[in-house]
């Protein structure tokens, strides 16, 4: 729950401290093609740990949500996935409902 609240803080920081001019350009500006491949850097290292881990320790509906999160990321960085956003979504959205109905 932390890292949600620490998330949000930082985003609301970041959305009032910036520049109304650098907001219109960053619209205005197009991704130039290396630049989609260098943001699933992070995406992929963290796919890669939580792959590592589920193969030591096994999977439960957390993993399963993580790497729901993690995918929603790497398919938000290349606009050619755009399509599978949904059902990445979708699959996070069952994993915590049935994470949370599991702990009733």
């Amino acid at each position: 729950m932390y890292w949600f609240i620490s998330a949000f803080i930082v985003a609301s920081a970041i959305f009032f401290l910036m520049p109304q001019k650098t907001a219109v350009e960053v619209n205005n500006t197009k991704l130039k093609s290396p630049l989609p491949l260098s943001l699933l850097i992070l995406p992929l290292a963290v796919l890669s740990w939580l792959v590592f881990d589920t193969l030591l320790n096994g999977g439960n509906y957390a993993t399963v949500a993580a790497f729901g999160f993690v995918s929603t990321a790497c398919l938000i960085a290349l606009p050619k996935l755009h399509r599978y956003i949904m059902p990445s979504a979708l699959l996070t959205a069952l994993a915590l409902i049935a994470m949370v109905t599991e702990r009733f």
